[in-house]
Formats: structure tokens, C-alpha cells, sequence
């Protein structure tokens, strides 16, 4: 590959950047950080998992086996209304062998891991600020200025940088940058049939993570706005990429990996037709997320009406944009491989750390917009010069200012998250010396999802985990519990028994549950006794023995805390919220 010369400024904001996404040094480890220790370093007694072709098994705890759900049900890993074949499979041993350097060599030292994640932030910087100024020149005005500072300062990058379990991305970003910055140095040279290194390039990014479909786009992008040769010639440079591609998806497939019966991963071969219905909202959302830094995931607590904003938004920054995109190749590239990398992920729930791909060429066609702008290239009349400097200048403060301030904040988000709605709590359950065969049913955690978070939070911390643990419902809704006799009671929400958005990762909209679906745990039977579109609004909770038996223990989330339950007397009812401090009525 041949050598190219950052500008100083590349290194200026390099170290901004680090700078600001200092705060994940002090993240820990958070979530899905505590299933990989576990698997790791096997010190976490109830975690197992089945991954044939991938060194741990860490991104693949579900598998699609109704009998394996079941298990982890029983555990307490999953919540009872988990869908019997939930698949969310991915294959990235790239990734898995950097973590097992993490959890094999520090495996009590999440600020060494940190620096580790922050080494790749640096690499995957580096490494894209070379494509763009191998495809911007470096000569010519300061296009490669703008889309530097824009790309080294996205918010977006905040959670990959500083979560753990998000490191694919990062990889996977490295390799998108190599593959594209060797692919246009080859079709720029017009030497050979074939550049080898790219391809292998993009192999690798597909095993560190499914982000790496990105590069295909990319590649797609390049062929039809940017190469220079014949276009009999353009789609020959294509086809490795898409045998390369093509290959590793079967193989995928093969393996078992993949994602089924969940609402966040919608795989849009497996199921089309949801995956249209869900692409215009979740894609104009990740469309103001990249362009304009409106946080995606805050989409759920705006209306719907949002997205005619951000559609007339972009519309009027393409009808602005329109000469630049006649006359520079450059420009067409690198918004169409943006708009197309918004794909693959719109098929999962909506959130700032998926557009970390997308993110470079916005970074790129912002950066030759502005050059445009500022060079008098754009527009002729006083009217709309003044309404060009208007939208410039609101890109700069969006894309700039609210992203620099956004970056530590979604660098450090995930502890907030984690500390907030799980750790604190699993570490405040002070677990008595039950008796054995003592199950503790956690009413309303904050998530019914997260009982595998609270085993994993208190097996790293070194305190007692229980053989297994059953959580109801989540407590972000005011929930009523009702006692029916000594061995039964309804818990009901009229807005849902769990959150169908947050939680969906476990089962979507097309596996909605019915009244009278019904599952049988050792101890326990649970009955949805009502719904509303498909998600249990009551439940019947019928237990093997009476609640004062040695079998049960009853626990309820107060204020961050988990204090003991002293459910009501037979036909009382009693309302509860995350800040109640007692399951007695009145």
C-alpha cells in the first residue's frame, strides 16, 4: 500500500478525540462484558454456550434450540416470555481472540482492557483519516480538513470505543478503511486483474464483525460513482468482493450463526417483509443521527412526526448539495456508499454505535460540501447563498460542537446505563444462605431480560450467585400484584409486562404472545392471561408449593436495591414501582 502523509492536524484531532473518549477508562465492565468474562475465564458457574466455529462462543449465546431457551429460562438468564427459538448468533473470532487477550492476561483490570479498546480507536482513526485523504487529495483546499475533523469527532464512535463488547465494530471499521484505501489505490493504478490484499482485507472484517458488510457497499459505491475504467471493467473489480462475500455467508449459515424470532436483529433474508416495515422509521432516524447528530436511540421518546423533519432535512441539504454531486465523482461516492451502508443496519434496533461505517462517508461528502461552500461553488444568487451559509453553518454546529459535547457522554453511557438499571442492584442483593433447592424470584427488575447481567455482575465482583433466579416482570411500568390464594398471583400492566422496544431482543413483533400461552418451569406455571399487540398485559403466576414454603424467596427492586418481599395477604393488591420499598398493600 502505498504511503500516504497525514497532515498535522490529523494528529491534533487523533488527540482530541482520545481526549474526549478518556471517561471509558473508567467504564468497567458493563452488560455483555460480564457474559464474556464469564465464558472466558469459566468462573461464572451457570454460563455455557455453543459456538462451532468461533474460539468462546461469545456472540452466540442463543442458538435457535427451544431446549437450550428452556435451560436458561429455568436459570433465570432469560425471562419466561422469551421466544423458544430466538437466535442472535454472530461470527466474529477475530473479535472473541481480542477479548481472550483481555480475559486471559488482565482479566481484573477493566482500565487495561479500556486502553486496549483505545488502541484500535486510534488505529481505526489513523486508518481512515489515510483513505480520506487518498480519495479527497491532499492538495486541494480543505476538504480533507472538514471530513477529518468530522469523522474524528462523531459522537457516534463514543459507545465502541468505550464498551467492550462493542469492539467489532472498531475492528471492523479498521478493515473497512484497509480494504477501501487498497481497492482504490489499485483501480486508480489500473495494475492487474485482481488486488489480493483488499479482498483478504475484507475477509477479515467480515470475522471481526457483521458490520463489515459495510465495505461491500462501499465497493459497490466505488464501481458505479467513482472508478474510472470501462463498465465491463467496474463489475469485474466487484465480483471477488461479492464471491468473497457470498462465501461467507453460506459458511455462516452452515455454521448455525445468524439471527431468528428476535425485534431487534431482523435478518432480512429470513423475513423481508417485517424488515420493509421497520426500514423508513429506523432508517430516517439513523439518516438524522449521521447527518445532523440527533441521537437514534432517543427516536422511541420523540413522535413519530420526526421523520417528515429529518426527510425534509435531508432533502434540502441534497437540492444544496445538487451541484457538487454533478460534478465531483467524489461527492456521488461517497453519499451513496453512506446511504447504502444504512442497510444492514436498519435491521436492528436503532443506536448511535451502529454508524460507525456509515459515519465515513458522511465524513467525506460533508467535508467536499463544505470545501464547496466556502469556494463560492455552490450557488449564484444573494437569496440562496444566505440559505447555503444558514445550513452550513447548522451542520458545523450539529456535526461539530453537539458531537464533540456528545462524545464523552456516549463513551461513558454504557456505565451509566449499567450502574443504573443493573449493577448497583445485583451488587446491593444481599442473597442470604438460602435453603437448598431455595429459588429467588426477582419481581420487578428494570429489565426482565437482564437476569444473565445480575448472575454476571455478582460472579466477576466475587459475590454469591444463585443456581438459578426467576424475574417477572420489568419495573420501568408500574406493575399490580395481586394475591389470588397461597400458591398464585397476577402481576399486570396495562402498558405491557415488559418493554416490546427495549426488550425485544428476545422476541419480536412477528411472534407475538396470545391469551392462554402458557409455560411450565420446575416450581412454576405462567399464563398470559391478557395481552395488547402480542405483548402480556396480565400474567398468572402459579406456584408448586405456598409462597411461605422454603422453595421461594421474593425480591423486589427499590431504589437501585433489592430488599426482600413480603407479599400480600390472600385477594390484596398492591401497586409496584422501582422506588417502592414494600410489597404490602396500603
Amino acid at each position: 500500500m502505498t504511503a500516504v502523509t497525514l497532515p498535522r492536524y490529523c494528529y491534533w484531532v487523533l488527540g482530541m478525540a482520545l481526549l474526549l473518549c478518556a471517561p471509558s477508562l473508567w467504564v468497567g465492565l458493563q452488560l455483555d462484558d460480564y457474559f464474556h468474562w464469564g465464558l472466558v475465564t469459566e468462573q461464572n458457574p451457570i454460563l455455557v454456550t455453543n459456538s462451532p466455529a468461533s474460539l468462546y462462543g461469545l456472540f452466540s449465546f442463543l442458538d435457535g434450540d427451544p431446549g437450550r431457551v428452556l435451560d436458561l429460562t429455568n436459570l433465570g438468564l432469560l425471562p419466561w416470555w422469551t421466544h423458544p427459538e430466538v437466535k442472535y448468533a454472530f461470527w466474529r473470532p477475530l473479535t472473541e481472540f481480542t477479548h481472550g487477550i483481555d480475559y486471559s492476561l488482565w482479566p481484573s483490570l477493566p482500565w487495561l482492557m479500556h486502553v486496549h479498546s483505545l488502541l484500535y480507536f486510534s488505529i481505526l482513526l489513523l486508518c481512515t483519516f489515510r483513505l480520506l485523504a487518498a480519495v479527497q487529495g491532499q492538495g486541494q483546499g480543505r476538504a480533507l480538513w472538514w471530513s477529518v475533523l468530522l469523522f474524528g469527532l462523531f459522537y457516534g464512535h463514543g459507545m465502541p470505543a468505550g464498551w467492550l463488547a462493542n469492539r467489532n465494530a472498531l475492528l471492523a471499521g479498521i478493515f473497512l478503511a484497509l480494504t477501501l484505501h487498497c481497492h482504490h489505490q489499485w483501480r486508480e493504478q489500473a495494475r492487474g486483474i485482481l488486488d489480493l490484499r483488499a479482498v483478504l482485507l475484507f475477509v477479515a472484517g467480515l470475522l471481526c464483525g457483521e458490520m463489515a458488510v459495510s465495505t461491500g457497499l462501499y465497493i459497490l459505491a466505488y464501481g458505479l460513482f467513482m472508478d474510472r475504467g470501462r463498465w465491463f471493467d467496474r463489475i469485474v473489480s466487484i465480483l471477488p468482493y461479492a464471491l468473497a462475500g457470498a462465501i461467507w455467508l453460506g459458511v455462516r449459515g452452515m455454521l448455525g450463526y445468524g439471527a431468528q424470532g428476535s425485534g431487534h436483529y431482523i435478518d432480512p433474508l429470513a423475513t423481508p417483509g417485517l424488515f420493509l416495515q421497520s426500514l423508513a422509521q429506523r432508517g430516517l432516524d439513523l439518516l438524522a443521527g449521521v447527518f445532523f447528530s440527533l441521537p437514534p436511540e432517543l427516536g422511541s421518546a420523540l413522535p413519530d412526526g420526526r421523520i417528515w423533519v429529518y426527510l425534509g432535512l435531508f432533502v434540502l441539504l441534497m437540492a444544496l448539495a445538487w451541484p457538487l454531486l454533478r460534478q465531483d465523482r467524489r461527492a456521488r461516492f461517497w453519499l451513496a456508499g453512506a446511504l447504502l451502508c444504512l442497510l444492514p443496519i436498519a435491521s436492528t434496533i436503532s443506536h448511535s454505535r451502529l454508524l460507525l461505517a456509515t459515519s465515513v462517508g458522511v465524513a467525506g461528502f460533508l467535508g467536499l460540501w463544505l470545501q464547496a461552500w466556502r469556494d463560492g461553488q455552490l450557488a449564484q444568487g444573494a437569496g440562496l447563498k444566505q440559505l447555503i451559509a444558514v445550513v452550513a453553518g447548522l451542520i458545523i454546529v450539529l456535526k461539530v460542537g453537539l458531537s464533540a459535547l456528545l462524545l464523552p457522554v456516549e463513551a461513558y453511557s454504557v456505565r451509566l446505563a449499567g450502574d443504573s438499571w443493573i449493577t448497583s442492584g445485583a451488587l446491593s442483593w444481599e442473597l442470604p444462605e438460602n435453603p437448598n433447592g431455595t429459588t429467588p424470584v426477582l419481581i420487578n427488575p428494570p429489565l426482565s431480560s437482564a437476569g444473565g447481567y445480575i448472575n454476571g455482575a455478582r460472579a466477576y465482583h466475587g459475590l454469591p450467585v444463585a443456581a438459578k433466579t426467576w424475574l417477572l416482570a420489568s419495573g420501568t411500568r408500574p406493575l399490580t400484584l395481586t394475591v389470588l390464594n397461597t400458591r398464585a398471583f397476577d402481576l399486570a400492566s396495562d402498558k405491557g409486562l415488559y418493554d416490546p422496544v427495549q426488550e425485544g431482543l428476545l422476541r419480536g413483533p412477528q411472534s407475538p404472545l396470545a391469551e392462554g400461552d402458557s409455560l411450565r418451569l420446575p416450581g412454576v406455571i405462567i399464563t398470559v392471561m391478557e395481552e395488547r399487540n402480542g405483548v402480556p398485559t396480565r400474567a398468572r403466576f402459579q406456584f408448586a408449593q405456598a409462597f411461605d414454603s422454603d422453595a421461594y424467596r421474593f425480591y423486589l427492586w427499590n431504589n437501585g436495591k433489592v430488599t426482600e418481599c413480603q407479599l400480600p395477604e390472600r385477594g390484596q393488591s398492591v401497586l409496584l414501582k422501582l422506588d417502592s420499598a414494600s410489597c404490602r398493600a396500603g
